[in-house]
């Protein structure tokens, strides 16, 4: 889900992150890896619930927030199911540290093996978005699966996936202080950049037709990230959006690139690619210098944010808001 683009043509779909219900889970002071004291741990989630019987021992991932949640509370991964030609380069982010896995490319669960992934031998498959429950159902024949959790979203928030990996796995104390930290290093951000705060970003992308995708959803992964470092989604693209959590526009609509802070993502590569764009020069941001410019190999850091790269975002968004004005 890390793939802006892919998930463009579903204008109606919104990524929200927002809270996780876990039944019946351990102790919080269970911090153990020993399986002898496990308890039974219920996950609501979109399409009913997943009971957890035992410690898994062969984990499968299908997304970067639950490999990076996994890999920062030290909890071995089999294999991790990427998306190829989004996933860094040579399949690993730069800001996950290594780990021993098996990294599958894949273009979607729909292309997802089921005897292959029987082979794995998986007890757990931590999967987030699957598009439907067909493909759910299809995936829980090997292995219990936890899709997306939070209801009618297509994406859970990096601090639900992290505590609730802590739940499964016995580490709730060691997830808990990766979010509280993460979350520090979000005020501290704030408190050292009072120019940027209340001030409006856009997220663009430019595609080989010289059209504009525009995030338009306060719940996307990228809106709320930026929101927590003290913008805000700027009210111009919401108007023209109408409700849709995408808008599409032509060239000539820079003017809806008129924020104080400018993320954009150029699919041919080439950040001069937004040169030839008319009024482009004339852009608030671009006369600052609040731009930043992402690729395939990072994007994922905003559209889909994890435990891990929060701090990896903050320092790409850094350099450009200290040239906010005040």
């Amino acid at each position: 889900m890390g793939k802006f683009s892919r998930r463009f043509g579903t204008a109606g779909t919104a990524l929200v992150a927002m809270a996780l219900v876990v039944a019946g889970c351990s102790s919080p002071d269970d911090d153990k890896s020993d399986s002898s004291g496990f308890e039974s741990i219920t996950i609501e989630h979109e399409f009913g619930s997943t009971t957890i019987d035992s410690e898994p021992k062969v984990v499968v991932t299908m997304l970067g927030s639950w490999t990076d949640a996994l890999v920062a509370l030290d909890v071995p991964i089999k294999a991790e199911y990427v998306t190829e030609g989004y996933s860094g380069e040579n399949n690993k982010f730069e800001w996950t540290p290594a780990h021993e896995s098996e990294v599958i490319p894949y273009l979607g669960a729909e292309s997802i093996s089921v005897p292959q992934l029987a082979a794995i031998e998986p007890d757990i498959i931590l999967a987030g978005y699957l598009g439907s429950e067909d493909e759910y159902k299809r995936l829980r024949q090997v292995a219990p699966v936890i899709p997306v959790m939070q209801k009618d979203a297509v994406m859970d928030s990096w601090q639900d996936v992290t505590l609730t990996a802590g739940k499964i796995f016995g580490k709730q104390d060691q997830a808990q202080s990766l979010v509280d930290d993460a979350e520090q290093q979000l005020t501290d951000f704030k408190t050292a950049h009072p120019n940027a705060q209340g001030k409006t970003f856009s997220f663009g992308q430019l595609n080989a037709e010289g059209q504009i995708g525009l995030i338009a959803d306060e719940n996307d992964p990228t809106t709320k990230l930026m929101t927590s470092m003290g913008f805000v989604l700027d009210p111009k693209i919401k108007e023209v959006a109408e409700g849709q959590s995408r808008v599409l526009v032509s060239a000539e609509r820079t003017d809806l690139l008129d924020s104080d802070l400018l993320v954009l993502w150029p699919l041919g590569g080439d950040p001069a690619a937004f040169d030839a764009l008319p009024g482009w020069a004339n852009r608030t941001a671009v006369k600052s210098g609040a731009t930043v410019f992402v690729n395939n190999n990072n994007a994922s850091a905003l559209s889909n944010p994890t435990v891990l790269s929060v701090p990896f975002a903050l320092d790409l968004i850094a350099p450009a808001a200290e040239k906010i004005p005040a």
